[in-house]
């Protein structure tokens, strides 16, 4: 039966009308790609507002107070804060400036927030915290904390979107294809992140296709080869505002497939000469580093989820040899290095430099992609700390953490350092009240998260990071 013309078209992926300044645009081979982007904008011409997004970047070692504290703020109580300090410590960034170990997000200054004092010491993450460095539950003998969700899953939940977490791993091999570490969806239901770019690419934006297509996408590997035509069409059919859009939702698929080509092409001249291959060389960890940002970023976009974590602990003790950055010993060395020997920093200051400039990537490529009246940055949040506190043999007494964004104006972050009184000092306060502002901030409004930590003598652990809360 044909469709009167007077009867509202429906709006779909195959059929997307921008409220009539859209035209149909139908799929071919290009659904594989274009499906789950269409999706976004359809929900957008329906006036749907942009999701909140929050990305987690997670490193192993300890995030050092050091490396995130401005000089001058120094920690001897000059500028009214030190390390046992009595009350809560509140500076803009404006004026000073970021230490080296964290300079590449010197431009993010104004939308970004260093935070130190919050506690989650009954996690105890001495070499690594595994779940409960997001569910806030003590590990036991096994190290294991997988009995309640995590935050990450329970964020997702307000949320909704294809995948709740999708979770991307850089543990220290290539070979490795899945961890469990962080992520727990349900009690006893860990999430496996996938440690592979490749399988993550194939996993995230190849179940469209079926058969014949299936087929073909799995054994070419070359997506955008497959389904250009129908890409250049469906992109002259886009009004300009989305055009821009849709480059920038490709610029991931394109430099995936600009990689295979050329690891395929010298594989066999080139095969020892790792260094000169391209920045997504995944045989390299900075390379695999690069690249599960640049797929955690089409998820987001794409809508595919609305919560990424990226990890590069991986496991109990995940350390990494940096050699691409020029740092020949491991972690593990790093972290029982004295903090007054030269050698610790000059061993930690390049990783962390590294992080810190794919932080700064992460924001550029969410910056990039337009999303009503701003960018995907605006509605989004970034959360980078370690999965072992402040050190290598991390007490969880303090978790530092630097979060760039708000979260669509949900949250005060922008250009602020924030330093808690210290542990067990009145006013104290806990990752799980930091983890109580993001479900707040997305309408979850319980008043407890995780487990408490017995040893806070007369400290009320309930409630949200209210410092934060818009």
């Amino acid at each position: 039966m044909n469709t009167p013309d007077n009867t509202p078209k429906m709006v779909t992926p195959d059929q997307l009308d921008r409220r009539a300044t859209l035209k149909g645009v139908t799929l071919g081979a290009g659904a594989v790609v274009l499906q789950p982007f269409l999706k976004a904008l359809a929900a957008e011409a329906r006036g749907e507002a942009p999701p909140p997004r929050l990305v987690f970047v997670v490193e192993a070692n300890g995030l050092w107070e050091s490396h995130v504290r401005p000089k001058d703020l120094g920690a001897d109580g000059k500028h009214g804060w030190n390390s046992a300090a009595d009350k809560l410590f509140d500076s803009p960034l404006a004026n000073h400036k970021l230490p080296e170990a964290i300079a590449p997000l010197e431009g993010l200054k104004d939308r970004m927030s260093i935070v130190l004092g919050l506690s989650s010491k009954h996690v105890n993450p001495n070499h690594g915290g595994g779940y409960g460095v997001f569910n806030c539950c003590a590990q036991g003998g096994g190290r294991f904390a997988a009995h309640a969700q995590t935050i990450d899953y329970a964020f997702a939940a307000k949320v909704p979107a294809v995948l709740p977490v999708v979770g991307l791993g850089v543990p220290a091999g290539a070979d490795r294809v899945f961890t469990n570490w962080l992520s727990v969806s349900s009690p006893g239901r860990p999430l496996p992140y996938i440690c592979q770019p490749e399988v993550a690419f194939q996993a995230l934006f190849g179940s469209a296709a079926e058969g014949d297509a299936g087929k073909a996408f799995q054994a070419r590997n070359k997506l955008l080869d497959w389904c250009r035509s129908d890409i250049k069409r469906v992109r002259e059919e886009l009004p300009a505002m989305d055009r821009e859009k849709l480059d920038v939702y490709l610029d991931t698929f394109e430099q995936l497939r600009s990689r295979q080509q050329k690891l395929s092409d010298i594989k066999d001249r080139l095969k020892a000469n790792l260094p000169a291959l391209d920045k997504f060389d995944c045989k390299r960890t900075t390379g695999r580093f690069e690249a599960q940002c640049s797929v955690a970023v089409a998820a987001l976009a794409s809508r595919l989820t609305n919560v990424a974590v990226i990890d590069t602990a991986c496991g109990y003790q995940g350390y990494h040899t940096w050699k691409d950055l020029g740092v020949t010993v491991d972690g593990h060395a790093i972290g029982h290095t004295h903090p007054d020997d030269p050698r610790r920093n000059q061993s930690a200051v390049p990783i962390r430099r590294f992080y810190a400039e794919r932080i700064a990537d992460l924001a550029r490529r969410m910056a990039a992609v337009k999303e009503g009246n701003g960018t995907m940055l605006d509605n989004s949040l970034i959360v980078y700390l370690s999965d072992s506190a402040e050190e290598h043999h991390g007490q969880g007494q303090q978790w530092p953490m630097i979060l760039v964004g708000n979260l669509g104006g949900r949250l005060k972050t922008a250009g602020r350092f924030l330093q808690y009184p210290g542990y067990n000092k009145a006013g104290h306060r806990t990752m799980s009240n930091f983890f109580l502002a993001l479900l707040h901030a997305v309408g979850d409004r319980r008043e407890k998260f995780g487990e408490p930590d017995r040893e806070l003598r007369d400290i009320d652990t309930a409630g949200p990071l209210a410092e934060i809360l818009a």
